[in-house]
């Protein structure tokens, strides 16, 4: 899944009505201890479950090694080994757990004499086990807002984290010999604030690999300032050298009026970034070459979904040849990827602001945002997409007693409709595709603080949602789906 994150939503908080960051939370010098992966697992009866149990330590935000962590069964019956275990260089310890002889609930905790906090870990022993998703690492975020989004490609996470900036993690395809259960940190970056209120505010990022330039890589980061939402925005795009990714350095910026960027597609071929601008609509910029400075001359077109003045785009997505838009107050849109008109003007959702998009072949997704004449967003509405490229709205689907659906994406492979929600029953749902206009809820991770979005990553031949999870305990959640629906 490639970033298109979403408008600062939490729980309990719609932060885009004035700025979408919070306070900096001073760190303190407390140990803590909280789950870092194996919670949540089904296992047949009296054996081991396929997933360790694990525990991250931090102090200030870092991992804390040489932590000694005490592990112990408290319901189901069942045993650990080890009963105890000391924290890596990354803070992190393990246990197996095997499961008591009986069906039903197992518990498992860890706690330490020198770590604030209890890990509780929660398992089914069951006849047949049915494949979930299993939660396999977490990575605390400093809760200056947290995280708003990830974009993972060639087996590098780009962590957007706000006004600590992006975060850039090896979890699988760098040097460092990191993994999705085992993030290695490479660097940090923090963008410039070009004077927009509230800081940085780093909100999503793109990494381009521009083939012009050899081997020369570029991040496209967007920056997320005060808006109100379906009147103004602010904030600009900024381009972040990441050729050598240990030593990022900022070199460009785009900044397009009193509107400000919210998430981005890219169209390598041609080489043109297209950016959903909020009240600035949809816009494309020629990156090719090297980019430095301000970008304002390489704007080649804009779209206005719903017309001058009347649009508020959230997301774009480029597929079979037509450029997708979502559009908060009129809905899901087709573009020329090459004129910027759009091949319909027609608003198609009045009811519901809209929030993310996905399309899949033939089928399209959309997500919808917040409250809005009363009604809810906790609706996926569901598209056929004609020769053309235009969307019919084909159906609804309820995706739960939640506030809003915050980001969509389909794993490669079709299989899995991956949803990210927000308020209520927030958390992780997971709906098979056998028929992609009636998708079928297929497992749910509950997530109380709500998780923001969901990128979608094949790593080493296994599928991966990498989640940001909300304030209070901002964190990266990265849960293993490869086996969700087979």
């Amino acid at each position: 899944m490639t970033t298109r994150s979403s408008i600062c939503l939490t729980a309990a908080t719609l932060c885009l009505l004035s700025s979408c960051g919070s306070s900096t939370t001073q760190p303190d010098d407390t140990a803590r201890l909280v789950v870092n992966g194996g919670d949540g697992q089904q296992g047949l009866p009296g054996q081991p479950l396929s997933q360790p149990l694990r525990v991250l330590v931090t102090k200030s935000g870092q991992p804390v090694g040489g932590v000694t962590i005490q592990w112990s069964v408290t319901a189901g019956g069942g045993a650990v080994n080890p009963t105890s275990s000391v924290t890596n260089q990354d803070g992190v310890a393990s246990t197996i757990h095997t499961l008591g002889s009986a069906l039903g609930t197992n518990r498992a905790e860890a706690s330490s004499a020198t770590a604030s906090g209890r890990a509780v870990f929660t398992s089914e022993a069951v006849e047949e086990p049915v494949a979930r998703a299993v939660l396999v690492a977490q990575v605390p975020i400093p809760p200056d807002y947290g995280i708003h989004d990830t974009h993972v490609r060639d087996g590098i996470a780009f962590v957007a984290a706000w006004n600590s900036g992006i975060w850039i993690y090896d979890v699988g395809g760098g040097s460092l010999g990191g993994s999705p259960s085992s993030p290695k940190l490479i660097s940090k970056l923090v963008t410039p604030s070009n004077g927009v209120a509230g800081g940085p505010q780093v909100h999503n990022s793109w990494w381009f690999h521009n083939p012009a330039n050899g081997q020369k890589r570029y991040l496209f980061v967007g920056q997320e300032g005060p808006a109100t939402v379906g009147f103004n925005s602010s904030g600009d795009l900024h381009v972040v050298d990441v050729s050598n990714l240990a030593a990022p350095v900022a070199v460009a910026s785009l900044r397009i009026g009193s509107a400000g960027v919210h998430n981005f597609w890219m169209d390598e071929s041609r080489q043109v970034l297209f950016a959903a601008w909020y009240n600035g609509g949809v816009v494309a910029v020629d990156v090719s070459g090297t980019l430095t400075g301000d970008l304002s001359s390489r704007i080649i077109g804009q779209a206005f979904p719903g017309g001058v003045g009347n649009s508020f785009t959230w997301g774009v997505m480029l597929a079979n040849g037509t450029l997708y838009a979502a559009d908060m107050v009129n809905g899901f849109f087709a573009i020329d990827p090459v004129t910027m008109v759009p091949r319909h003007a027609t608003p198609n959702v009045t009811s519901r602001f809209t929030s993310d998009l996905w399309v899949h072949g033939s089928v399209g997704y959309s997500g919808t945002w917040s409250s809005r004449g009363g009604n809810q967003g906790n609706v996926i509405n569901i598209w056929t997409l004609g020769n053309d490229g235009v969307p019919t709205l084909a159906g609804d689907l309820v995706a739960g007693p939640v506030g809003t659906v915050s980001d969509l994406a389909v794993t490669p492979d079709g299989r899995v409709l991956v949803a990210t929600t927000e308020g209520g029953d927030a958390g992780l749902r997971l709906f098979t595709r056998a028929d992609p206009l009636a998708p079928v809820l297929a497992d749910f991770h509950g997530v109380g603080q709500g998780l923001h979005t969901g990128e979608v990553a094949v790593i080493n031949g296994r599928t991966y949602v990498f989640a940001a999870r909300n304030p209070p305990s901002p964190a990266l959640m990265i849960f293993d789906i490869t086996e969700v629906g087979k």
